[in-house]
């Protein structure tokens, strides 16, 4: 290899660093070589894959409504703290509730349910995606389920089970994430 062809390779591994990751881009460079010849790059082992994320699940527009009529059927009832609905409902235990009664296991806390779902952009926010707030800690402390239209219902600690607009300052400033299941 020509030392014009040891740069190239370099580089090569350079550009590469914002896909492959800090520690695969310091090895990319020993991947390429010169081809003296043809002055071109050569790969000695196959190219680096990138991480493609995989496309979110989709639950059919079906499915979404169900859940949205689910929720809605509780809109008004209590808040009870850990509540699951026979007394009143906390925010999660709405969640565990409706997507329970659609056959659909989450876990009964916000942290847990934001840690199990997969991540969704607040662009692709869907009827049934799951909401998350940072209210009282750092971390997730309220959810609701997206209703559309920028809604979302949820248990509210003052006034229960109601439907908030995502664009209200106070859960505009806290919004942390979406999660679908």
């Amino acid at each position: 290899m020509t030392k014009r062809g040891g740069a190239f390779a370099l580089l090569l591994g350079l550009c590469a660093a914002p896909h492959t990751g800090a520690a695969q881009a310091a090895a990319a460079p020993a991947a390429i070589t010169s081809d003296a010849g043809a002055g071109r790059a050569v790969w000695d082992t196959a190219p680096p894959r990138v991480a493609v994320p995989a496309p979110l699940p989709s639950r059919g527009a079906a499915f979404a409504s169900r859940i949205a009529r689910q929720a809605l059927a509780y809109l008004g009832r209590p808040y009870r703290w850990s509540g699951l609905g026979g007394r009143g409902f906390d925010c999660s235990g709405l969640v565990v509730r409706v997507f329970g009664a659609l056959g659909v296991s989450v876990p009964h806390s916000s942290s847990g349910q934001y840690q199990a779902g997969r991540a969704v952009p607040a662009a692709s926010l869907g009827p049934g995606d799951l909401v998350f707030f940072r209210t009282y800690t750092s971390g997730p402390s309220h959810v609701g389920i997206y209703l559309g239209a920028r809604r979302f219902i949820h248990a509210s600690v003052s006034r229960g089970v109601i439907v908030s607009s995502m664009d209200d300052p106070y859960y505009r400033r806290r919004f942390l994430g979406a999660r679908r299941y």
